[in-house]
């Protein structure tokens, strides 16, 4: 339950080195950069820099000479001191100048490819037509109209065809439309097109460059577009030659230029005097001992760490640090929020929690074995943190389904097999009384792991009325522990002094937490612990109490909920073996399978979620605070 340890390092040197200083030592860092200006506002003639970056243009200039060139930019290695060198505007300059003829006659040509794209998707479907395109176009008195019209209109259309001055002639006909041409007088051009527009007919214009029948012009503009084809590849041959030619000084150029790019993007973060230039940022412990070493060797750089205990204008990003086991679940701790610097990571507690509930409510060995394997492909192929979550959770489920004797649903299989009797220890639908308080003690136990986290954090925190006198904090353990035992020996005797119990155990801290915030004030040496207006202060404190207590019970209740769907799953398949002895043969089977995948999809996602939302609203409620900013190392900064 880690968050990583961070300080915050601050790099001072020559105003003229920060190009060159950023690109050789903080660009590769895992760093989380911050605004220096106002971290370091105490420091006198401190001015942001500007925000033009003058690498940018020839950056992009290179970049677009290596795509004419079918090269990867990204595949150019990084380099050490970047220098472009004063020859290098001229050289961008020289290739600028050998590329602008190739590449402008390759942008005519691309023009013409798109149209000759674009006559050919007219063309396509008319070449059944038997008509001459020079003629048609030729005609003055008699108009025409290329397009299609749906089945269902063309047959409308056939039905009173003979009743209107315009004849239409059907090209191809594919699954949808009927392809063709109609000619009408040009006095009725109006009330026609009105006609054919009414049948949904969609109009196709077919360019005047076609010329013989539709299917003679689709063959020469299919012809002409491979010689484009052609044409353009040599184009990029020749584009390809002219790079390659200047290939070794423009990769030299291209990745001091990307270096000096990037390190320039840094500016707006960064700050500087008339001499200095200043960079702030969060590094782990193990990595401003890595940056120590390497400016080891500048005598005019200064590296200044400062832990962040002494640091009050800004928090420290959070990186959580996990073991692999435990690290997909740091996406549900995301979705909440991330915890601030001073409290504890979660993530296992969540971890272990959630696949625990998760596997009370839904053991099975079986569905388990199946949401293992396919949790685990998808962690392992996809790279889905839901798909490990999805496997240790399946995992689990495996487990309770050997102490349920589930198997696929049956609960008989396992108990007959004398080598499994020892595990198959409860049977969920004949032991409901002894599955449900379990569970609600299984609850009571996590209510209190949650609360003794809360304490913890206090301390962190150094807020000792939270530690204290919090529903939560001392308080609250005692008020809860005292009635669960209380509870209990109301059920099950064991001698209890009840009265002194309930005096000290229950009312005692009842009175701490309705006294919780003068309290709290007094001990941490608040000036102003004395609530202002007595009368609005116990009001307040009264119906928070109510509350309070009213949501312990409702808490420790919801945890009902484990047992219930430990019950439900044996209820859903019993439905399915039902449904299934209704049928016989290859039937039954195919309602089986069908059954399981339903029940593995329906009851996975609905436990998933109650588990997901216990642990959010009984757990994480009480003793997570939420407000952490996510650690983001520069390389991310950078691509904002």
């Amino acid at each position: 339950m880690s968050i990583q340890k961070m300080k915050l390092v601050s790099v001072v040197g020559p105003v003229n080195e920060f190009d060159r200083v950023i690109s050789d030592y903080l660009l590769d860092c895992d760093i989380h950069i911050e605004n220096a200006a106002a971290l370091l506002s105490n420091v006198r003639g401190l001015y942001p820099f500007s925000d033009d970056n003058a690498f940018g243009a020839p950056l992009a200039k290179v970049e677009d000479f290596f795509r004419q060139a079918d090269i990867d930019p990204a595949s150019i290695p990084p380099v050490r001191g970047p220098e472009t060198g004063d020859d290098a505007p001229e050289l961008i300059q020289r290739v600028e100048d050998e590329l602008s003829a190739t590449l402008a006659q390759r942008q005519e040509l691309d023009a013409r490819m798109e149209e000759n794209a674009q006559i050919l998707k007219q063309l396509e479907h008319m070449q059944a037509l038997n008509v001459n395109l020079d003629e048609v176009f030729r005609m003055r008195f008699i108009k025409f109209r290329f397009g299609r019209l749906p089945k269902a209109g063309y047959k409308k259309l056939m039905s009173y065809l003979s009743d209107i001055d315009a004849f239409f002639l059907e090209g191809e006909v594919d699954q949808d439309y009927v392809y063709g041409i109609y000619f009408m007088p040009a006095e009725f051009e109006e009330k026609i097109d009105g006609i054919f527009s009414s049948l949904y007919f969609e109009r196709i214009i077919i360019s005047g460059e076609s010329h013989g029948s539709p299917a003679e012009a689709f063959r020469h503009f299919k012809e002409e577009g491979e010689l484009l084809e052609k044409r353009r590849g040599e184009l990029a041959g020749q584009a390809r030659a002219i790079v390659e030619a200047h290939r070794a000084e423009l990769e030299k150029i291209y990745a001091s230029l990307l270096a000096l790019s990037r390190a320039a993007s840094i500016r707006k973060y960064a700050a500087h005097t008339r001499e200095s230039f200043y960079v702030v940022g969060w590094v782990s412990v193990r990595e401003a001992k890595d940056i120590e070493k390497k400016l080891a060797e500048e005598e005019n750089i200064l590296l200044v760490e400062e832990e962040p205990s002494i640091i009050t204008k800004a928090s420290p990003p959070i990186k959580l640090k996990n073991p692999a086991l435990f690290r997909p679940f740091e996406m549900f701790v995301r979705m909440y929020g991330l915890p601030s610097y001073k409290e504890l990571d979660p993530t296992p507690l969540l971890a272990v929690t959630y696949v625990l509930m998760f596997g009370i409510m839904f053991g099975d060995l079986g569905h388990g074995l199946i949401l293992l394997v396919g949790g685990f492909l998808f962690y392992k192929l996809k790279k889905m943190d839901l798909g490990g979550i999805v496997a240790l959770a399946g995992f689990c489920s495996m487990i309770f389904g050997l102490l349920y004797g589930s198997v696929f649903g049956n609960e008989e299989i396992l108990r007959e097999l004398a080598f499994t009797k020892p595990l198959a220890v409860i049977h969920p639908m004949v032991e409901i009384n002894t599955i449900l308080i379990a569970t609600v003690a299984l609850g009571a136990v996590i209510i209190l792991l949650a609360m003794a986290v809360n304490i913890i954090n206090a301390v962190k925190n150094r807020q000792w009325g939270r530690m204290l006198f919090d529903q939560n904090g001392f308080a609250g353990v005692i008020f809860y522990c005292s009635v669960i035992l209380v509870a209990v020996n109301m059920f099950f005797p064991f001698g209890l002094a009840v009265m002194p119990v309930a005096l000290i155990g229950i009312v005692l801290p009842l009175l701490l937490i309705f006294l919780k915030e003068p309290l709290s004030g007094l001990v941490e040496g608040k000036p102003d612990w004395k609530p202002k207006k007595m009368g609005e202060f116990i009001l307040e404190s009264f119906f928070e109490l109510f509350e309070i207590v009213l949501s312990f019970a409702t808490n420790t209740i919801s945890f009902v909920r484990l047992g219930a769907f430990a019950l439900g799953h044996g209820s859903m398949m019993s439905v399915v073996f039902i449904l299934a002895g209704m049928t016989s043969g290859v039937g039954s089977v195919i309602i089986m399978i069908l059954g399981n995948i339903l029940v593995i999809a329906l009851e996975g996602l609905v436990v998933g979620i109650q588990a997901l939302r216990l642990e959010f609203y009984e757990m994480f409620s009480r003793f997570f605070g939420g407000g952490g900013t996510e650690f983001r190392s520069i390389k991310s900064q950078l691509n904002d």
